[in-house]
């Protein structure tokens, strides 16, 4: 870069435009580099030929006769005016060629050709439609779906045991008083089995809930009375607001009608449950009915199981709404 300055520096050397300083550095780099030497040397060389083929200068004439001929060509410009600005204009104007009516009378017939070659193109294919597919149409019947089957009888009570003793109680006299705790005198080598009732159903009660109702047995609450409730069941309230849906304990879900999966049915089944001072549901009422799917979702509705509701320290059956879902799986 250092060297390609020294050689923009030599034009202005050779023209004498540098400063004294500057031509004496460059002087002095021109000592030290042979390229640069060379460089300027070949300047010179171009100068001194540009100097031989230089064009003599014109004499006083050429100078006296310029005014004059300045004016001659002045002149002539203005003579040769107007028919160089009739050439300037004479493609600005139109003129009708020989066969304007021919191509005139060509062009709307032309356009209509395209018209009709482009209705042709587009009806053609209208027209020949092909083999329509053919619809068949099946007739179906809908059939509601038949009742549920009964519930099964309850199993057969387990007989009374009733069991002889094997083994002879011994006899013996005792000397209890009533209201003390004596210590026998004698141990007997054998005690004789004691006769039992039995206790409870086998198979369990028949409307009762699998694993039993938290809190007690069929008839009774929590904290209530072994058998029953003391005082009149009041009116179920209806949830909402301070009250809430009871928790669901058991669910059963719904049995999809085969009816409802040949036809491809899916919907939302809404109904309004109304449970017992037990949490059973004791009554329902379809609120957004699907004809095919209402019974399942009742069948399945009836079998849930809900916590029991105690407001003020009373059981109360509540009022709420229930939503089934039924959807097909995708295959």
């Amino acid at each position: 870069m250092r060297h390609a300055r020294w050689k923009k520096r030599l034009a202005p050397y050779l023209d004498r435009e540098l400063d004294p300083d500057g031509r004496k550095a460059v002087e002095e780099h021109l000592r030290a580099c042979p390229e640069c030497r060379r460089e300027i040397e070949l300047l010179e060389g171009l100068d001194k030929t540009a100097l031989e083929f230089s064009l003599p200068e014109p004499d006083e004439n050429y100078w006296a006769s310029f005014a004059s001929r300045v004016k001659t060509g002045i002149a002539g410009r203005r003579l040769s005016a107007p028919w160089k600005e009739e050439n300037m204009f004479e493609t600005s104007f139109f003129k009708p060629q020989k066969d304007f009516k021919r191509k005139a009378l060509v062009a709307p017939i032309a356009l209509a050709l395209h018209v009709i070659l482009g209705l042709v193109i587009i009806v053609i294919p209208l027209l020949h439609t092909g083999e329509l597919p053919k619809v068949e149409i099946y007739s179906a019947f809908l059939v509601p779906p038949p009742p549920p089957p009964p519930p099964p009888p309850p199993p057969a009570a387990k007989k009374r045991s009733e069991r002889s003793a094997r083994i002879k109680p011994v006899q013996a006299q005792s000397n209890v008083e009533a209201g003390k705790l004596v210590a026998p005198v004698v141990i007997p080598d054998e005690i004789a089995e004691e006769q039992l009732s039995d206790i409870g159903i086998e198979g369990g009660v028949v409307g009762g809930v699998e694993g039993g109702v938290v809190g007690g047995v069929l008839g009774g609450v929590v904290g209530g009375v072994l058998g029953g409730v003391v005082g009149e069941v009041q009116a179920p309230v209806r949830a909402g607001g301070d009250i809430r849906q009871p928790r669901l304990l058991k669910e059963v879900d719904p049995l999809y009608p085969e009816i409802a999966r040949q036809a491809r049915l899916e919907g939302v089944v809404i109904i309004e449950a109304t449970t017992d001072i037990y949490g059973r549901v004791a009554a329902w009422r379809v609120l957004r009915s699907i004809p095919l799917l209402d019974q399942a979702a009742i069948d399945a509705v009836r079998q849930w199981v809900y916590e029991p509701m105690v407001i003020s320290g009373r059981p109360r059956g509540v009022i709420f709404t229930v939503t089934v879902r039924f959807k097909l799986k995708s295959s």
